[in-house]
Parts: C-alpha cells; sequence; structure tokens
C-alpha cells in the first residue's frame, strides 16, 4: 500500500474494521486453542488435587531447587522451564546441563525477589503450571491466591532409599506429560545399581565399614555438617558407610573442630553448596581451622561430591551414577568402576549424549563458583 497521499474518511474507516474484525478472529481462535487444551487433575505430594493443562507449554519451579533436572531427564526437553529459582539457575548454568540442553539458559529468574516470589514478575512469564516446596506454605498460598496451578513437591523421604524421592517425582512428572517410558528406564537403572551394590556389600562387617562426614556449608566462619534425616546420611547408608555425625545431629546443624575431631572420620564428602574444595583441607588453608590431625585429610580421603546435569547429593538425574561413585570410594577395594566410561554410558543412554573427556572431568571436579545458591 502507498501511504504517500492521505487516506479517505471512508477508506480509513474500512480499513480500521477490518483490522478489528482479524484481530478479534486471531484472538477468538487463540482463547478457542486455550479453552479446548486438555487438562488433567492430578494429586500432588501434599494430597491436593491440582488441575494443569496436559503437557504443559510453560514450566516455572521455584523453591523446589533440584526439580528442573528431573523434569528434563523425564522430557528430554527443558524448552519447556520458562522460569526458575535463581539458585536452580546457578547450578545449571554450571553444569553440562547448558550443553545438553541450552534452553535452559533462556529462563527467566527475575519473579524471585528477596528469596520470596513477585507473583506480578511472576505473570510476566504466563506460567501454566508451578513447582514448589511442599514445605514452603507460604508461597504455595500466594500462588494458588493468583490462580497459578501449584505442583507441591516434598523434599522428605520416608525410607533410607536415596533415589525415594527421585523416583516419586520422576513418576509424577510422567503422570503430567505423557512420558512414562524415560522415568521408568531411569527408575530402574537406579534399583539396579542399587541392588548390585547391596550384593557387593552383603558379606561386609560393620567393623570394616568407613567412617563418614557430610560437610555441608563451610567457610572461616561456620562448619555445618547433615546427619540424621537429610539425604547425605541416605547416600552413605546406601553405599556401605557409617555416618559419624548421625547420633549427634539432626539434619544440618554447625559444629566446632572439637566436635570433628572427635568423630575423626575416614571419608568427609563435601557438598556443592559451599565453595570449598579438598585441597583447601589437605593444605590447611581455612584460618582458625587445623585439618591436618584428621584422618581423613591424612590419608587424603578428602572428596567433592560431582555435578553433572545437576549437584550429584540432593535428587537429580544422575542419582543412579552417584551410588557407584560414591560406593567406590566407601569401598575401593570392592568396587572397580570406571566413572568415565560409566558417566559415557548412561550419558549417552539416557540423555542421548556423546559426552566428552574434559566435561567428565569437569562433572567428576565441579568449580567453587558452582556453589554460589
Amino acid at each position: 500500500m502507498n501511504w504517500k497521499y492521505p487516506l479517505s474518511a471512508i477508506a480509513l474507516s474500512a480499513l480500521l474494521v477490518g483490522c478489528n474484525q482479524s484481530e478479534n478472529a486471531n484472538k477468538s481462535a487463540s482463547n478457542e486453542t486455550m479453552e479446548t487444551k486438555e487438562e488433567a487433575i492430578i494429586k500432588d505430594e501434599l494430597n491436593r488435587k491440582v488441575t494443569i493443562p496436559m503437557n504443559p507449554d510453560r514450566v516455572v519451579v521455584g523453591g523446589i531447587l533440584p526439580y528442573f533436572s528431573t523434569w528434563y531427564i523425564a522430557t528430554n526437553s527443558t524448552q519447556e522451564i520458562v522460569g526458575m529459582h535463581p539458585n536452580s539457575y546457578n547450578a545449571a548454568s554450571h553444569s553440562i546441563l547448558k550443553d545438553i540442553s541450552p534452553d535452559i539458559l533462556k529462563a527467566d529468574t527475575s519473579f524471585i525477589q528477596n528469596g520470596e516470589v513477585n507473583i506480578e514478575e511472576l505473570m510476566k512469564v504466563n506460567p501454566e503450571v508451578y513447582f514448589e516446596i511442599a514445605s514452603d506454605e507460604k508461597s504455595i498460598n500466594k500462588l494458588e491466591e493468583a490462580g497459578i496451578p501449584t505442583v507441591a513437591l516434598q523434599a522428605t523421604a520416608d525410607s533410607d532409599d536415596p533415589l525415594e524421592i527421585l523416583n516419586r517425582w520422576l513418576t509424577l512428572t510422567g503422570e503430567i506429560t505423557g512420558t512414562t517410558d524415560r522415568p521408568d528406564q531411569i527408575i530402574q537403572e537406579g534399583k539396579k545399581n542399587q541392588q548390585e551394590i547391596n550384593d557387593k556389600l552383603a558379606n561386609v562387617q560393620k567393623e570394616d565399614m568407613p567412617r563418614v562426614m557430610i560437610l555441608q556449608y563451610h567457610n572461616d566462619k561456620e562448619i555445618s555438617v547433615a546427619g540424621s534425616n537429610m539425604h547425605g546420611n541416605r547416600w552413605i547408608k546406601a553405599t556401605g558407610g557409617i555416618d559419624v555425625a548421625e547420633a549427634d545431629v539432626q539434619g544440618i546443624k554447625a559444629v566446632n573442630m572439637e566436635q570433628i575431631y572427635n568423630w575423626d572420620p575416614d571419608i568427609i564428602y563435601i557438598t556443592n553448596f559451599t565453595e570449598t574444595q579438598p585441597e583447601d583441607l589437605f593444605n590447611n588453608t581455612i584460618d582458625g581451622q587445623d585439618w591436618s590431625q584428621l584422618k581423613a585429610v591424612k590419608n587424603k580421603q578428602v572428596y567433592k561430591v560431582p555435578l553433572g546435569i545437576y549437584r550429584w547429593y540432593p535428587p537429580n538425574g544422575d542419582a543412579p551414577l552417584m551410588l557407584k561413585w560414591m560406593a567406590q570410594h566407601n569401598h575401593p577395594e570392592i568396587f572397580d568402576y570406571n566413572m568415565t566410561e560409566e558417566i559415557k554410558n548412561y550419558y549417552t543412554k539416557f540423555y542421548n549424549y556423546n559426552v566428552t573427556e574434559e566435561q567428565i572431568k569437569d562433572i567428576l571436579n565441579p568449580s567453587s563458583e558452582a556453589a554460589k545458591y
């Protein structure tokens, strides 16, 4: 159309009417699509019935930080994740998932402000379903009041099985998305690995099990360890270890060096929730703390927990690998896994991704930057 000459009033009127009709038709078609999108009623882990669209295209993950990795392994996609907690985003941006499924880095994080959900910002990403940790009642109520379908997930387990939580999340995600084959395959892989470990540990006596400590958070001002009712406790038990903090610590607790001297663990595992690396303990670089007296430090048995598609300590898609990795460190005389080959095979089979030697090195030796949660 040539806009050099002015339109007559009639022509302009006709043009505007045509545009309005076209716009209304588009809106009507859009509304019809939304109205006809199939919905499902699912029961979340608070036993609440939640109505959500089947195969949602716009997923937001809040305070249930590891869940985005569960979504990925259940669906082989992160394209649907349009929003995620900034702590989750930091882990993802330092993980191999950003290479396998780069869409994860497109997720918005601005809806979490000062540690809380900002509904106004959240609405801008137009969520179809929001996943939240079941213990955050305040956020769940706020989301429900805003009319946002919210699925609550428990981060606690009813057993000592370190795979229980992941398996529940995988099963629920399969129900939501209709992708049950992948979740079932990974659940079976975890069970197979655990059974293999159980069989090989069957004749190991308690006195031959290593005494293990999980260093959860650590710097020159704080030493916090994980004890009973924590995920680390489940990993230790499942891989033939004894948790030195189990009797003295419920959950996570700050302790002093005197307490750690009393425990004197054979092995120390350092989580990805702290910047501390094994070398910090080996070289005694922390002011006011002398780690050199400990058996684990003297024998160089201090290990940083890996970070694959997510941190290996919490429930995550690489959990079947975590079993093998920790079992081998706890009992190197029994387990001779080649973790490079194990990771290669697992990533090829379940993620359809050919991981490189350099990437495996990064998985097994995560940087301190990944700890900024």
